[in-house]
């Protein structure tokens, strides 16, 4: 154990004297997490179909205009202008907006809508008491303009279209039930409840949330961003790792260090301490700029209340796995070359992969098939089931059982590698 001690305190000691090598292990990573969250944020905002920028002209302000406008600022889905440069805008200001991509969503409902649909209604109404089959309904119609920009999500465009036509379809139902309450009255010389208050509906939906303890986060930028480059910035460590490793032998310390009471893996175990103890900093640092400095410049808070410890697990589990295959790469590796050209392409190739550029979820499936080679897709599944969908530290630590598999295989082949080429010399 002494001797364990000393080696990593000459590990610790070799890491601080190189200290824009250390500060770039965690000023980079940093830099890099508020760079792709800045720029994603907007971009994930989209695929949740939120904040989506919408103009509204409003003319009808009766039944079917008010419901219309209600349940669009209730979705929740659009930010609702209903003005351009601090004036209602007319029908071709809102088309010209939305076609220099200024809204995504322009809407215009016409002035007196609902009356027409209620004349409508009750001319068709006295058609039927009547029985004047002659008489022809009116031509008029209402029209609601609803232009789109090309790049708005098809899904998008088509909810909106059903939810308009569905607002539109219960008020003139709610107008017919009403003239034929009020001629059916008339003609039969009695006062009869109003349709409207004995309509039931027999079909309702039901909707709810299958995230863990009932919780309804939905993803956002931060936590996909803030998981991902943490596990890419572990596995980046891999390239200093195996250099120092290369540079160790090449200089002979190895040699110097196996004339002490102690074995390679006694050596391996030194390193890998110190450079766990790196990546849970680099881990607790991001976290907290999650935290504290996101909110500040505009980008959403980080909620880890209560996640810490399960956050950290994998984290270290993670850290575990980058360190022991920067050992693997550095035993392998003749040369400098060798080893900083394989392991940043490899690392590159696993987060990509592994759905730390582009998230697993909008792969195509044969991507998603592939992605669960990557231990930085175990990592960040992990990441994901505490942050987004509560899970608890024993519905995630499968996770953790393959990252530090993965380490074992990586320390087994290391080891099997140095052996063997001991046996050689």
């Amino acid at each position: 154990m002494k001797v364990f001690s000393k080696l990593v305190y000459k590990d610790f000691l070799v890491m601080i004297r190189d200290r824009g090598g250390l500060a770039m292990l965690f000023i980079m990573p940093m830099a890099l997490v508020l760079i792709m969250t800045s720029l994603q944020n907007n971009t994930f905002k989209a695929i949740n179909e939120s904040g989506i920028n919408l103009v509204m002209v409003n003319n009808d302000t009766d039944s079917l205009g008010l419901a219309i406008e209600k349940e669009i600022v209730n979705s929740g889905f659009f930010n609702v202008h209903r003005e351009i440069g601090g004036k209602t805008p007319s029908e071709a200001q809102v088309k010209e907006a939305v076609a220099s991509g200024k809204y995504q969503i322009g809407i215009v409902i016409p002035e007196s809508a609902t009356s027409l649909i209620r004349e409508k209604v009750k001319h068709n109404v006295n058609r039927i008491f009547m029985g004047d089959s002659s008489a022809q309904p009116g031509n008029e119609q209402v029209v609601i303009m609803l232009y789109v920009d090309p790049a708005t999500k098809n899904s998008m465009r088509s909810t909106l279209q059903g939810s308009i036509r569905q607002y539109t379809a219960q008020v003139e139902s709610r107008i017919v039930l009403n003239e034929l309450t009020k001629e059916i009255s008339n003609r039969m010389m009695i006062n009869i409840p109003n349709l409207n208050e004995i309509r039931q509906e027999t079909v309702i939906y039901k909707e709810e949330y299958v995230a863990r303890n009932n919780q309804t986060v939905i993803p956002n930028a931060v936590q996909h961003n803030i998981p991902a480059w943490t596990l890419f910035a572990m596995f980046f460590i891999v390239i200093p790792f195996a250099s120092a490793m290369i540079k160790e032998r090449e200089d002979s310390s190895l040699d110097r260090l196996l004339t002490m009471p102690c074995t390679y893996a006694t050596i391996l175990l030194s390193k890998i301490a110190v450079n766990l103890i790196i990546c849970f900093i680099q881990f607790l640092l991001i976290m907290l700029m999650g935290v504290y400095l996101f909110p500040l410049i505009g980008l959403p808070r980080l909620d880890i209340t209560g996640k810490l410890l399960n956050l950290s697990v994998i984290a270290i589990s993670a850290a575990l796995a980058a360190v022991s295959y920067g050992v693997a790469v550095g035993t392998i590796a003749k040369t400098h070359q060798q080893a900083a050209i394989f392991a940043s392409i490899s690392v590159v190739i696993l987060a990509a992969i592994g759905g730390i550029w582009v998230p697993v979820f909008i792969m195509p499936p044969f991507m998603r098939e592939i992605s669960v080679a990557s231990p930085l897709n175990w990592g960040l599944n992990g990441f994901y089931d505490i942050l987004v969908r509560n899970a608890m530290l024993s519905q995630v630590i499968h996770y953790s059982f393959w990252l530090i598999l993965f380490a074992a295989f990586c320390l087994l082949v290391a080891l099997w590698f140095h052996q063997s080429k001991k046996n050689r010399s």
